[in-house]
């Protein structure tokens, strides 16, 4: 057994697998040596990923349909890992939601905060106090670089990522010293189809091998992570220019990257 897979083993558990950053984390995680259960709410790709990694990487894999928006969503996981050590936490699932909150779905905005922070905070009860009494685990939140202001026509989404900013990096500093590794990730733009799903033009943005390698490769060392240098400049100059040209700079940005014009 490697030391990541002391560490962080002998089972991860990702949210959102079934596509981009969720199912990257799989694709590494696997790499790594490490059991996967892996939730999304399309279980066909899920299944389809699971073959494909137990095969090349002789791991086991366990395939959960859940949609984290649904109040009750915690027993469908509960069921199915009563009998086996979570040691690694990826809360990765997430959607995008653009536009002015007033004009938007609420129905929509609520499920998103459900998914984003509500789901978040359940997973990390429950799986931390088991990783508190064995002193040892990891927990990964994806945030974004959209975390660290408060982004016109994209408030919904940036205030929750902002949460898992928090989160992330709050609990580096508490669990730190009791054998739990925390991290907030926040990539910036990344080649996936979240931005198609959430009706946003692409771009450039990261592919997202290194993203994933980044989270990694710093778990453990650094509360937050930025991937990619363009990423950690626009962060560095989210925090030091005035905020007032920050967000004007980000609305007219967002004007013109929204498909049906803001």
């Amino acid at each position: 057994m490697n030391e990541f897979q002391d560490k962080y083993g002998p089972w991860a558990l990702i949210t959102g697998a079934s596509a981009g950053i969720g199912e990257e984390f799989s694709r590494q995680l696997a790499e790594k040596g490490l059991n996967l259960v892996l939730t999304a709410r399309r279980l066909d790709r899920l299944e389809k990923l699971a073959e494909e990694l137990k095969a090349k990487h002789l791991i086991d894999i366990r395939c959960i349909k859940c949609d984290l928006s649904d109040m009750e969503f915690m027993s469908s996981i509960r069921n199915s890992v009563e009998d086996i050590e979570i040691g690694l936490l990826i809360n990765n699932a997430g959607f995008g939601l653009g536009g002015s909150i007033l004009d938007g779905d609420l129905n929509r905005q609520l499920a998103q905060l459900n998914v984003h922070c509500r789901a978040n905070i359940i997973l990390t009860h429950e799986f931390g106090n088991k990783m508190l009494e064995r002193n040892k685990g990891g927990l990964i939140f994806t945030s974004s670089v959209m975390g660290f202001f408060a982004a016109p026509y994209s408030l919904p989404y940036a205030s929750t990522k902002a949460h898992n900013l928090f989160f992330g990096e709050g609990l580096y500093y508490e669990l730190k010293s009791r054998g739990i590794d925390s991290q907030a990730l926040c990539p910036g733009m990344t080649k996936t189809e979240f931005h198609e799903a959430a009706g946003l033009s692409r771009i450039g943005g990261m592919h997202v091998t290194p993203v994933i390698k980044a989270s990694l490769d710093k778990l453990g060392k650094k509360p937050v992570v930025v991937p990619g240098l363009w990423n950690k400049f626009l962060v560095l100059l989210i925090k030091y220019l005035p905020r007032r040209i920050v967000l004007f700079i980000w609305k007219r940005m967002a004007q013109k990257l929204r498909r049906d014009k803001i």
